[in-house]
């Protein structure tokens, strides 16, 4: 069968959809044209994309089914909110078969397609066509989205190339589970192993009724440890408590802890040598996991028999043995995806208690080995402990005795150990280490250390600061100072950084000369030493909160489309990144800096400010946010006038604030909002603190009794608000006085903004007057009443002004202070809104 690699993109009034041939290398864009597009897709081929098993296949079936741009625009909306393609009601009468792959299964979580294209060194694109255009796309919008497709096609296929070996395992597992290769490949592994292990799903309520193993020397095990998974049988201790907890315990020099994840311990930085006298020994389990399933009974009890599993370890070993790698490699996958499944509530496999049970005996297994070597051989180190192995120092004379100790484990447990010399090893932590074998061979573990592609568990890869990596890699292996090998480089890629903004913001901008510019979501950076720019920033898609891309140096410059040369690569940065990484190997922790602060230099507008003092530096930043012209986007009910937002000020301020050197700190009491400007060049001693009285607003009630607010709403609200006259006071901000006095008050507004919307009627007017009998100076309770009634149903019509609704409870103090006339024109308002909604 022939591997089509594809993408697809839905706009308003256009979706396209770009398929490449992988034998032949032809393109083929298909761009509403639903006829042509089904004429593109046969039983013969199969369709692989990137995160389609979620997304692109159920455009591609609405499409095929005949569904207008508008419609296949709605399927798109439906699917970016979180709705699952399958439960779409529109879809679920169709019956199509599009032989759908998805190469995004078993990835690390959050890997997107951007990253990846920067990782691999290719041009990180992203279309400037925004996807909530409201029209249909030029000519010149639909090129440059086929070419951005394009690009992501190409990244797709270059994905498929590096995961063959990948997909052939999986083809293989089919083959054994009598599955074609079109299912195979379009399974994630664990469903995959379930489906060869004929795994049926079945109901289990025993998860903590695990049961010690009879053949554990619990008199080397201190008692605290029993004591912890003990807690499993108290039934006062809900589930979430229970397995999130974890008990820490130190074997001599080595401290560690065990959980429902796993046992871990380690030296933490541990630095050792092989001499004549004192050696290392690694000791690891031989697929420990799988046999403990095996061995101790803990198999899935949804499989037709334990002997199924067995089976397959038994084949594994027997092809691996004979030199048979294809079986060999695709029942690994099988062995190592099994535990995990045991723990997947969507699995066929899942069976909780088993999967428990793997972990604690393996844990109290392992550490029995441990302290029991701890105790019996004088002078033995405890140098790491993991998931399943066990690494210790001792004396040369002493080898005899560790292996007395380890025979007498194997033969009572049944598992096998498998032994490792290690002449040298620099340890961090349990996390990040990296050790030289006798044969020369440097093994390595942790971020500071593992770059490229792992196939490890989930897929991954990682080439950010790859130099740094290098220069500790050749500094704890061979002496060699970290600025020799960051100097001697010339190859730009091994200086990327790839900058990325998570689902859960909305864009990025970076500082040029001070700036904000707009930046892509994902981006290849690099450090450089001109001034004109900065770092990058984020802004949160909920509330538009800026924040820092983590991880970046002071000056970024962005090369997405690979044009810079080594030469614009400040190398210093790289330098001094990798002296910090060997110091926290060595565990020399930085000196904390006293007064002062890093300073990005991205204007020559900061060393101007670095001499003045918190209140010079204050009246600079409300100068300098007076000539930025900031305009209020904010409108009160009658659109009669405009005032400013949180989302006016925050940004403008917070970049100006960045300029001068000050940090404005918010804090909240029960009676009290405050906000204190400090000093950053001197943050111990200079600070201006402003205050004003804070009263939480109560949640909206309706007139039935129910809140039509929660209270963890109206408290966002009633900070929000705060927070926004804070910051006016600090920056001398100028209102409109009459603001809140007169929330409501009618006036004269142009006749074009309200046409499209039909007025109440008089006898609607009426009905409202007739109920106010209250003074003229406050609303009645039943005007009150009556303008809760009519926000409940606002609020029920249209969620997204659940705002607007909280901002009147805050200006009205709770619906407490309103005036009569105020009242009675919200109510029209909201009536006619109402009506308006309703056409």
């Amino acid at each position: 069968m022939r591997l089509i690699v594809y993408d697809v993109e839905v706009f308003c009034e256009d979706w396209l959809v770009v398929l490449k041939d992988m034998e032949s290398g032809k393109y083929t864009v298909v761009h509403n044209d639903n006829e042509v597009l089904k004429q593109c897709i046969t039983e013969d081929n199969i369709y692989v994309g990137f995160n389609s098993k979620h997304y692109d296949q159920f455009i591609i079936k609405a499409i095929c089914c005949g569904f207008i741009p508008q419609e296949v625009k709605q399927v798109n909306d439906y699917l970016i909110g979180g709705g699952q393609g399958w439960e779409y009601p529109p879809l679920k009468d169709f019956f199509f078969r599009f032989n759908n792959v998805d190469i995004k299964d078993d990835m690390q979580m959050g890997l997107s397609l951007k990253a990846i294209e920067g990782h691999l060194g290719l041009s990180v694109e992203e279309s400037t066509v925004p996807f909530d255009i409201d029209r249909a796309l030029t000519e010149a919008e639909l090129k440059e989205t086929a070419k951005y497709c394009m690009h992501d096609v190409d990244t797709t296929e270059r994905l498929v190339e590096l995961r063959k070996d990948y997909l052939k395992n999986k083809i293989h597992i089919g083959k054994l589970a009598g599955l074609d290769d079109v299912k195979a490949m379009g399974m994630t592994n664990a469903k995959l192993t379930a489906a060869l292990l004929k795994a049926t799903k079945q109901p289990h309520d025993d998860e903590r009724k695990y049961v010690y193993p009879d053949h554990l020397k619990r008199e080397y095990i201190p008692q605290e440890i029993f004591d912890f998974f003990d807690k499993m049988y108290d039934p006062e201790i809900s589930d979430k408590e229970l397995f999130s907890d974890k008990q820490t315990f130190s074997i001599g020099e080595c401290p560690g802890v065990v959980g429902y994840g796993g046992i871990h311990a380690a030296i933490p930085n541990y630095f050792f040598e092989e001499t004549a006298d004192r050696v290392i020994r690694n000791k690891d389990v031989a697929s420990y996991y799988p046999h403990l399933m095996t061995l101790c009974g803990y198999t899935s009890r949804n499989i037709p028999s334990a002997q199924v599993f067995e089976d397959v370890l038994e084949t594994r070993m027997r092809a691996k043995a004979s030199g048979d790698k294809a079986t060999a490699n695709a029942l690994k996958l099988v062995v190592n995806t099994t535990y995990g499944a045991l723990l997947n509530k969507y699995n066929d496999l899942f069976d909780p208690l088993m999967g428990r049970s793997v972990c604690i005996t393996g844990q109290l297994f392992l550490l029995e080995l441990a302290e029991h070597l701890y105790a019996d051989i004088p002078g033995l180190k405890i140098v790491q402990l993991n998931t399943d192995g066990i690494m210790v120092e001792c004396d040369r004379a002493d080898l005899g005795k560790l292996d007395e100790i380890c025979d007498e484990w194997q033969q009572r447990t049944g598992f096998e150990l498998e032994e490792d010399s290690v002449v040298k090893i620099a340890q961090k932590d349990v996390n990040n280490y990296i050790e030289v074998q006798p044969s020369g061979e440097v093994k390595e573990k942790g971020g500071y250390l593992v770059k490229g592609i792992s196939n490890v568990g989930a897929w991954k890869i990682n080439n950010s600061c790859c130099i740094v990596a290098t220069a500790l890699r050749e500094y704890f292996v061979n002496g060699t100072p970290v600025e020799d090998t960051i100097n001697c480089c010339d190859d730009i890629f091994q200086f990327q950084i790839i900058a990325k903004a998570g689902v859960k913001y909305r864009e990025a901008y970076h500082l040029v000369d001070g700036e904000q510019v707009p930046v892509q979501k994902v981006n290849r950076v690099y450090a450089t030493a001109d001034e004109r720019y900065g770092k990058l920033f984020k802004i949160k898609a909920e509330n538009d909160s800026t924040a820092k891309i983590e991880m970046l140096p002071d000056r970024c410059i962005i090369d997405n489309d690979n044009h810079l040369t080594i030469a614009d690569v400040d190398k210093t940065f790289y330098i001094e990144m990798a002296k910090k990484r060997v110091n926290d190997f060595l565990g020399i922790k930085p000196e904390k800096k006293k007064g002062g602060r890093k300073k990005m230099a991205t204007t020559a507008k900061k060393t101007e400010t670095v001499a003045m003092n918190v209140y010079q530096k204050l009246l600079t930043a409300r100068a300098k946010f007076l000539e930025a012209d900031v305009q209020k986007t904010g409108k009160n009910m009658h659109l009669s006038f405009k005032y400013f937002e949180l989302d006016d000020i925050v940004p403008t301020a917070t970049r100006i604030f960045g300029e001068v050197g000050l940090i404005p700190i918010v804090n909240f009491t029960s009676d009290i909002a405050t906000m204190t400007i400090v000093n950053t060049d001197n943050p111990w001693e200079e600070s201006i603190r402003f205050g004003a009285p804070f009263n939480q607003i109560a949640p909206i009630v309706s007139n039935t009794g129910k809140q039509a607010t929660n209270e963890m709403q109206a408290l966002g609200s009633s900070i929000t608000y705060m927070r926004r006259y804070l910051y006016m006071i600090a920056l001398d901000i100028c209102e409109s006085d009459s603001f809140d006095a007169n929330v409501g008050k009618p006036v004269s507004a142009p006749t074009a903004d309200t046409a499209p919307k039909a007025p109440a009627t008089p006898q609607q007017r009426q009905e409202v007057k007739a109920e106010l009998t209250a003074p003229a100076d406050n609303a009645t309770a039943l005007q009150i009443k009556g303008l809760k009634s009519v926000l409940k149903k606002l609020k029920d019509a249209d969620p997204t002004k659940e705002e607007m609704i909280a901002q009147i409870a805050v200006q009205t103090k709770g619906f407490t202070e309103i005036s009569k006339s105020d009242c009675e024109t919200l109510i029209t308002k909201i009536t006619t809104m109402l009506e308006g909604s309703n056409e």
